[in-house]
C-alpha cells in the first residue's frame, strides 16, 4: 500500500529522470531497433485483426454454417482456450533457440490458417482451424512484445536525463485496438453485403502476413538475444568443465540445462508468477467484458448497422488515446497508481455507457479510454515483475503465459453475459453490473500488488 502513490520527492525525481518530451528517444534509436519494434508491433496488429475476423462477422458465419450466434461465440471461446498452450510452446522456442525464426514461423502459420479458413465446408472443420489459430494467437503477444522491446537499449550520455524507452512498452498494447480498427474497416469495405463475403476478411488479413515474413527474414537475429545466449553458453560450459565426467557441452545438454533453470526459477518466484496471472485475469475481464458483446448491447438499444460501426470505431480510437496517455503518465505517477486512476475513470462512465442511449459514441470513447489507460501499462508491468533473478532469461514464457492465462479464464465472459442477459432481458443491466464488479476486483488486486 505504501508504494502505490508516489511521494513528492519521488515525483520530482521522476521528472528529472524522464524528460516530459518523449520524442528525442526516436532519434537515438538505430535503424535495426526501430525496425524490430515495428515488426513486434505489427505482429500484435496481425493477431488482433485476425482474431476479430470472427467476432465482426458472427451474423454472416451463423447464416453460412446454419448455426446460432451462441454457437459462433462459443467458437471464439474455444479458440481462446488454446492460447496458453501456444504461449508456452512458442515461448520456449523463442527463449531457448531463436527470436527470428519463431517470429517467421508464427507469421507463416497465421497466414496459412487465415487462407484455409474460408475453404472449410463444415462448421466443425472451421472450428478446428480456429482452435489452431488460438495457439498462434497465444504466441503472438509474448513473441511480439519481446521482438519489439528487447533491443531498445540506448547508451546514456553523462550528465543528461535518462532516455525513456519505457514509452515503447506502453505503446505496444495500442496495436490491439489498432488491429480492430483495421478489421472493422475491411469488414465495412469487403464483408458487409453478402453472407459469403466474410471470406474476404480472412483473405485480407492473410495478405498482411508475407510483408512481416519477408521483412523479418532479411533482418538479423536479435543482438541482445545473441549476446545473452553466448554468455549463458559460456557460463554453462565453465560449470561443466569442472565435472571430470563431461568435458563438452552438447546441444541436448544445453536444452536440458535450460529446462532445469526454468524449473528452478518457477520454484523460486512462483508467488510473483501467481500474482501476474491473477492480475491479467482481472485485466482481461475488463477488456472482454466491455468489448465482446458491445455490438449486441447497441443492437438492443436500437442502433442501425452504420451507427454501430461508427460507435465501435470511436470506442477503439478512445482505447488508443487512453493507452498512449496512460503509458506516458505512468512514468511520473507509477504504473499501479495509473492503473487505479483508469479504473476510477471507467467506473464513472459505466452508467452512461450501459444505459444512456444518446451520446453513446462519447461514453463508448471514454470507457475504452479508461480500460486502455490502465491496460496499456500491463505489458510494461509484467516486464517489471519479470526482472527478478534469472526471470529475464525466460521473459517470453512468463510474460506470455501470464497474459494468456488471463485470456483463458476470461474467455467465458461473453457467454456469461449473454446467459445472464437472456434471463433478465437487459444487456444494459447485465454488462454494466458485470463490468463494475470486474473493475472493483482489479482495483483490489492492483492496490495490494507488488512493485519491483
Amino acid at each position: 500500500l505504501s508504494t502505490v502513490i508516489p511521494t513528492k520527492k519521488q515525483f520530482h525525481r521522476r521528472l528529472e529522470v524522464y524528460p516530459l518530451n518523449p520524442f528525442p528517444i526516436f532519434k537515438k534509436l538505430n535503424s535495426l531497433q526501430l525496425q524490430l519494434f515495428f515488426l513486434g508491433f505489427y505482429l500484435w496488429i496481425l493477431d488482433s485483426a485476425s482474431f476479430f475476423c470472427v467476432s465482426l462477422t458472427t451474423t454472416s458465419l451463423s447464416k453460412y454454417y446454419d448455426k446460432s450466434i451462441v454457437d459462433v461465440n462459443q467458437g471464439i471461446m474455444y479458440s481462446l482456450f488454446l492460447r496458453v498452450a501456444g504461449s508456452i510452446l512458442f515461448g520456449i522456442f523463442n527463449d531457448a533457440f531463436s527470436r527470428k525464426y519463431t517470429y517467421i514461423l508464427i507469421c507463416t502459420l497465421l497466414c496459412a490458417i487465415q487462407v484455409a479458413s474460408p475453404f472449410c465446408k463444415t462448421w466443425n472443420i472451421f472450428l478446428m482451424t480456429r482452435c489452431l489459430f488460438g495457439m498462434i494467437l497465444g504466441s503472438s503477444f509474448n513473441v511480439g512484445f519481446v521482438t519489439a522491446n528487447e533491443n531498445l537499449v540506448v547508451k546514456e550520455e553523462a550528465g543528461k536525463p535518462k532516455l525513456n524507452t519505457s514509452v515503447f512498452q506502453s505503446l505496444f498494447q495500442n496495436a490491439y485496438p489498432l488491429g480492430y480498427l483495421i478489421a472493422q474497416g475491411a469488414t465495412t469495405r469487403w464483408a458487409s453485403n453478402h453472407i459469403s463475403e466474410w471470406k474476404n476478411l480472412f483473405y485480407f488479413t492473410a495478405a498482411l502476413c508475407p510483408v512481416a515474413i519477408i521483412w523479418r527474414l532479411v533482418l538479423p537475429e536479435s543482438p541482445v538475444f545473441v549476446e545473452s545466449k553466448k554468455l549463458k553458453l559460456e557460463r554453462i560450459q565453465n560449470d561443466l568443465e569442472r565435472d571430470q565426467n563431461e568435458k563438452q557441452l552438447t546441444k541436448w545438454g544445453s536444452t536440458k540445462i535450460f529446462f532445469g533453470e526454468l524449473s528452478k526459477t518457477v520454484a523460486t518466484y512462483w508467488d510473483i508468477l501467481l500474482y501476474q496471472c491473477c492480475m491479467m485475469v482481472a485485466f482481461c475481464y475488463t477488456s472482454h467484458g466491455s468489448q465482446d458483446l458491445f455490438v449486441t448491447l447497441l443492437t438492443s438499444l436500437g442502433y442501425s448497422k452504420a451507427k454501430k460501426s461508427t460507435i465501435n470505431i470511436i470506442a477503439n480510437v478512445g482505447a488508443i488515446a487512453g493507452g498512449t496517455v496512460g503509458g506516458y503518465v505512468s512514468n511520473y505517477l507509477s504504473i499501479r497508481f495509473t492503473i487505479l486512476i483508469g479504473i476510477v475513470i471507467g467506473c464513472s462512465v459505466i452508467y452512461p455507457w450501459g444505459y444512456v442511449s444518446f451520446y453513446k459514441d462519447c461514453s463508448a470513447f471514454w470507457l475504452q479510454f479508461a480500460v486502455q489507460f490502465g491496460f496499456a501499462n500491463a505489458p510494461r508491468y509484467l516486464h517489471q515483475l519479470n526482472s527478478f533473478g534469472k526471470m529475464p532469461e525466460f521473459a517470453s514464457i512468463f510474460i506470455g503465459t501470464a497474459y494468456q492465462i488471463g485470456t483463458l479464464v476470461s474467455a467465458p465472459a461473453s457467454t456469461i453475459q449473454s446467459s445472464l442477459a437472456s434471463k433478465n432481458g437487459s444487456y444494459s443491466a447485465t454488462m454494466s453490473v458485470f463490468l463494475a464488479i470486474v473493475f472493483v476486483i482489479l482495483f483490489v488486486v492492483i492496490l495490494f500488488g507488488i512493485d519491483n
